[in-house]
């Protein structure tokens, strides 16, 4: 039972982390943008905005929110009532799930506001469903396009090819997915020691940088590799190779369910090639710096 209350919870956050994106990108303006930066409040208890304070959003999971102050973005409720004094300033959306919207005379509210509530159980848990499907779809295709895009860039920076001279070691995958298996439990656990002391969470942050960089030149080496492959591109332009095949990949990463396991089969690999690609280099320089 507090297992599947956990996932709910998690499932609740992504929904409202959406709703949030979607309530900013609708209600951005540029005068906002050399405004000092206001707190964002995430509670799954009852909360209140008294009439003085400014925050950037509001969003309450499983209980009641009452908003008399001043909110920039978005006010968003879930499972839960919303009680709007007559001293709120809301500039942006107001969304409530699974409860009522009660809203005083003299409310200041400018965009839209929604409220979505049947009185039915069953319906609201199918709406609800229907609409973290949508949220966690979302969340997966801008991922997907974000990865393409970032991978796609650093081939173009990288020019040169990335991991010359390792063919090698291209012809061996199993070794290469062992070696990053075990690299990223060495760096996890690495990373859990780090944090526990806050002064060294900035290298925390530089060993992720590194992990990530690793994946994006696995992707961008497998992807050139894959676009070689197809005829039609034969004379075109790198990047459009680089393009097809990265996309290949990202798109065999979304198949549900088997597509985790092959982006971590992906990421394993990039992460075993890219230390073998260093440890060689490494050992190279050693040898020529011995020949001198």
């Amino acid at each position: 039972m507090e297992k599947k209350m956990k996932a709910t919870k998690t499932l609740i956050c992504l929904l409202s982390l959406l709703l949030l994106f979607l309530s900013a990108g609708a209600g951005f303006h540029p005068a906002f943008a050399k405004e000092k930066r206001m707190r964002i409040i995430i509670h799954d208890r009852h909360t209140v905005i008294p009439k003085n304070e400014k925050v950037e959003n509001v969003v309450v999971i499983g209980n009641n929110a009452t908003v008399g102050g001043y909110v920039k973005t978005a006010v968003i409720v879930i499972n839960g009532n919303l009680n709007i004094r007559k001293s709120a300033d809301i500039r942006g959306s107001v969304f409530v799930l699974g409860g009522n919207i009660k809203q005083q005379p003299g409310a200041r509210v400018t965009k839209h506001v929604l409220s979505i509530n049947m009185n039915n159980k069953t319906l609201d848990s199918m709406i609800f469903a229907a609409v973290m499907l949508l949220a966690l779809w979302f969340f997966r295709l801008s991922a997907s396009l974000l990865l393409i895009v970032c991978t796609v860039l650093f081939g173009l920076v990288a020019q040169k090819p990335l991991f010359s001279g390792i063919r090698s070691f291209y012809t061996r995958p199993g070794r290469m997915i062992i070696t990053g298996c075990l690299l990223s439990l060495v760096v996890l656990a690495l990373s859990l020691f780090l944090t526990i002391t806050v002064v060294l969470i900035p290298v925390v942050l530089l060993l992720s940088l590194a992990v990530f960089v690793s994946l994006l030149a696995g992707l961008v080496f497998l992807g050139r590799e894959i676009g070689s492959t197809f005829d039609v591109l034969n004379g075109r332009q790198e990047w459009l190779k680089l393009l097809t095949g990265v996309t290949i990949l990202v798109a065999l990463c979304s198949i549900p369910l088997v597509g985790e396991v092959i982006f971590l089969i992906l990421f394993w690999y990039s992460l075993g090639l890219s230390v073998t690609w260093l440890f060689q280099k490494w050992r190279n320089r050693k040898k020529r710096a011995a020949a001198k």
